[in-house]
């Protein structure tokens, strides 16, 4: 009979051994998804237009408070712009320069849900050259020009 008392009693005496440091995420192992966008420039034959027509080490996108320069996708398909969701700022306008005579103008819309780990946005619209494009899930936005 102590011998099962003791059975049953063991699983809350380990319930109240936990510590707060148990009942967090551990997200040390925890290898987060590139929470980011895509731009891809395409003519209207669907030819990539980075990398051919618009060659730059980098691609100045711009708004009245902040400047960051976009490298071509170096991991996965090429002639693609990256965007971090964490280095722009939802709803604000941006100029993207592809060439010294030619600008795009952006305005993106998005969430930040902040998980037990990882960062997750979702665009909720996204606007290029005053027009409305439709919010892709793949993340990634081809643009004709």
């Amino acid at each position: 009979m102590k011998k099962l008392l003791f059975l049953l009693s063991l699983p809350l005496l380990l319930m109240a051994c936990e510590g707060e440091e148990d009942r967090q995420a551990d997200c040390s192992t925890v290898l987060c998804a590139a929470d980011e966008f895509y731009l891809d420039y395409k003519d209207v034959d669907g030819n990539p237009l980075i990398g051919s027509v618009f060659v730059q080490d980098s691609f100045k996108l711009s708004s009245p408070t902040s400047t960051i320069y976009l490298k071509v996708n170096s991991f996965g398909p090429e002639n693609l712009l990256p965007i971090a969701y964490r280095s722009v700022e939802s709803g604000a306008d941006y100029a993207l320069e592809l060439s010294p005579t030619a600008s795009d103008t952006f305005n993106f819309t998005f969430t930040t849900n902040n998980g037990p780990c990882c960062f997750t946005s979702t665009m909720s619209d996204f606007k290029y050259n005053d027009l409305t494009i439709e919010v892709d899930s793949i993340r990634n936005y081809v643009l004709v020009r």
